[in-house]
């Protein structure tokens, strides 16, 4: 009983602590990340132009059939803006090692983003590594070039890692899951243009 009202009294405490120091993200906060505005802006576009193809009555309107092709013109820039960053950064695909992972990572100059279907097992203090190795089980890691961007801040969907200035973004092409407890892989994603 005394276990049970402990980890009740626990769970609490993170529940609050959540809840009054983190604010809730909004729309503006996720498209932030171009991995989930992609995704966004395209499922968007996707339903205006259905709207149009069943005929939806609200077009019958000219004023709001107006704000439609508007709408659309702006998802569709939102979509290839999105694309164009992707471009220009690294991406990868997380890697389980014996716990369940799974979802896309892309690591501009100065920020690291987990995709919409970013989803992993969590452990107690699992770890965010940007490093050069190319695979962390060929080392002891955390190796020297292993940078920990910090926590990480859901098992599940898109988050964005804020990533130090480094000489050469280049060079850090490995993303590392770790368990900082248990001295743990968890999962890893190769980077690549």
């Amino acid at each position: 009983m005394r276990h049970t009202t402990l980890a009740c009294a626990s769970l609490s405490a993170l529940l609050l602590a959540a809840c009054t120091s983190s604010g809730t993200l909004t729309l503006k906060d996720h498209l932030k990340n171009p991995l989930f505005a992609e995704r966004y802006a395209e499922a968007m576009v996707d339903r205006l132009v259905e709207m149009e193809i069943t005929k939806d009555p609200s077009l019958e309107t000219p004023s709001v059939q107006e704000r439609l092709d508007s709408e659309r013109q702006l998802w569709l820039q939102i979509a290839r803006d999105a694309r164009q960053m992707q471009r220009e950064g690294m991406e990868g695909n997380l890697i389980p090692m014996g716990e369940f992972a799974k979802g896309d990572v892309l690591y501009v100059p100065g920020s690291l983003y987990f995709g919409t279907l970013f989803e992993v097992d969590p452990l107690p203090s699992l770890h965010i590594y940007l490093t050069t190795v190319v695979d962390p089980r060929d080392v002891t890691f955390p190796d020297d070039t292993a940078m920990d961007l910090g926590t990480l801040q859901s098992a599940y969907g898109p988050q964005r890692y804020a990533v130090p200035k480094v000489d050469n973004p280049l060079l850090y092409r490995t993303v590392v899951l770790w368990d900082t407890v248990f001295n743990r892989l968890h999962s890893f994603a190769q980077l690549s243009k």
